[in-house]
């Protein structure tokens, strides 16, 4: 009876029992589509365990070059910005001129980007490379992702705008104008058109003022008629100078 009971139970155990990953795959697009179902389930560590094993199984294939970047994803989809940075330019290393290297390399910029804090005055180093990567996809002809890879380039430009002023700011309230300066000069020259511009014009020429270089200043004061001849910030320095 007791081992009658055990056979019953090992049938209804095995019965139940999932098959291996990839046991039931006939060819690679099958074995794809098992393991692409685990990330539209969003089990992505099975998803990945799945990929790697169809990358062993079926080398060389579409379908594991596929895999490469579908792991990339999945690392991004769990918030591992800084892993699926590394498997992204690995997969740009090996397959430089695979059809959607343009989504590579958006995808590489906004994981960086997500890895930076928000703060301003936490440290950005990670912003220099989403920059970098976003401008290697705005590069590629007819890239489905240039209005979002723009946008997004953009907003790490202003994130180092908004950090150089910051820090331009942080100087002047502390009487070193002569480090201030280079800061909002920086923004002016290398982060042009995204809302800093007359704020920065108007902290360096102020800056000068406090340095005693009246005729800098005035430089300055002209820069802003040339440019920006209705700005509240050029009437603020102008009425400084007189």
């Amino acid at each position: 009876m007791e081992k009658a009971v055990f056979l019953v139970l090992l049938f209804l155990v095995n019965a139940c029992a999932k098959p291996p990953m990839l046991s039931t795959a006939k060819d690679p697009a099958d074995a794809f589509r098992e393991c692409h179902q685990f990330t539209e389930d969003k089990s992505y560590l099975k998803a990945n365990e799945c990929l790697e094993l169809l990358k062993s199984r079926y080398p060389g294939t579409p379908e594991a070059i596929r895999a490469e970047l579908e792991m990339a994803d999945n690392d991004f989809r769990q918030n591992d910005y800084l892993v699926a940075v590394e498997a992204y330019k690995n997969f740009a290393r090996l397959h430089p001129g695979y059809p959607e290297i343009d989504y590579v390399y958006y995808r590489t910029g906004q994981a960086y980007l997500k890895e930076s804090p928000s703060a301003i005055d936490r440290d950005q180093q990670y912003l220099d490379d989403a920059i970098h990567y976003f401008s290697l996809a705005l590069n590629q002809p007819e890239s489905l992702y240039r209005g979002v890879a723009r946008e997004k380039w953009n907003e790490a430009r202003r994130r180092l705008a908004a950090r150089s002023f910051y820090i331009g700011r942080f100087y002047s309230r502390s009487g070193e104008y002569l480090s201030a300066i280079p800061r909002f000069e920086e923004v002016i020259t290398k982060y042009p058109e995204l809302g800093f511009d007359e704020p920065a014009l108007y902290a360096m020429g102020r800056a000068y003022l406090e340095l005693g270089e009246r005729e800098k200043a005035g430089e300055v004061a002209r820069l802003f008629a040339e440019h920006f001849p209705e700005s509240r910030y050029r009437k603020k320095l102008v009425r400084s100078l007189d």
